[in-house]
């Protein structure tokens, strides 16, 4: 999409900040206005078909930061009101929706969230979003914060099958010549449930070794 033609959707559906129950809608109106249905074929292809929620409009990273960025500026003096919409974007699914939830938890103040970004995160977790908007949204946490700890890791793979698989995942997204042993373990030791979950951890396990050859 052109810059104009995106700055022109957004004008136009996100003037004001919205309440935190429209701003999916909002958004869903500035995808329609300034996306493509082509773009990001290669993302769209991967994506989990458990994931649900609108279908994608194929808006890349770079609109979508830029949707970010609109979004923290709009909200300067309400950030908090901005964290309250974090939840309905989240639940209302699509790629468009999560990568952006991802990108928003990265750069709002911790103090606005009321806790670590990663317990946050977590939060949203309440039922099986598939594994690509999780990956995509810790990608995004990653790039603001450190990765969790150990211990925090533990605790989370603890809750169950599908949560040692969320935590495997946001290993995952860290660099496997730096990863503990801890992390290498719960990576080794989580059930994969889909091709895609077995193809990044043999990947990701093939990188970790290597570098432990070298």
């Amino acid at each position: 999409m052109t810059s104009e033609a995106l700055h022109e959707a957004m004008q136009a559906h996100l003037s004001r900040l919205p309440r935190p129950r429209r701003l999916p809608s909002r958004l869903e109106s500035v995808y329609a206005a300034a996306g493509s249905g082509l773009a990001m074929r290669h993302h769209l292809d991967r994506y989990d078909e458990v994931s649900s929620g609108p279908s994608a409009h194929g808006i890349d990273d770079e609109d979508l930061r830029a949707i970010a960025s609109f979004l923290l500026t709009s909200a300067e003096g309400r950030w908090r009101r901005l964290a309250r919409s974090l939840p309905h974007l989240w639940r209302r699914g699509g790629r468009e929706h999560r990568r952006l939830t991802g990108m928003l938890l990265a750069n709002l103040p911790e103090e606005v969230l009321g806790d670590d970004r990663w317990t946050v995160f977590t939060s949203l977790l309440q039922t099986d979003v598939g594994l690509s908007p999780v990956a995509d949204a810790a990608e995004e946490l990653r790039r603001a914060a450190d990765g969790p700890s150990d211990a925090w890791l533990e605790a989370m793979a603890a809750q169950s099958t599908l949560w040692t698989r969320y935590a495997a995942v946001i290993v995952m997204t860290g660099d496997p010549t730096k990863a503990s042993d801890v992390s290498v373990g719960l990576v080794q030791r989580a059930e994969g449930a889909t091709p895609m979950f077995d193809r990044l951890r043999e990947r990701w396990m093939e990188r970790h070794l290597d570098a432990q050859r070298s």
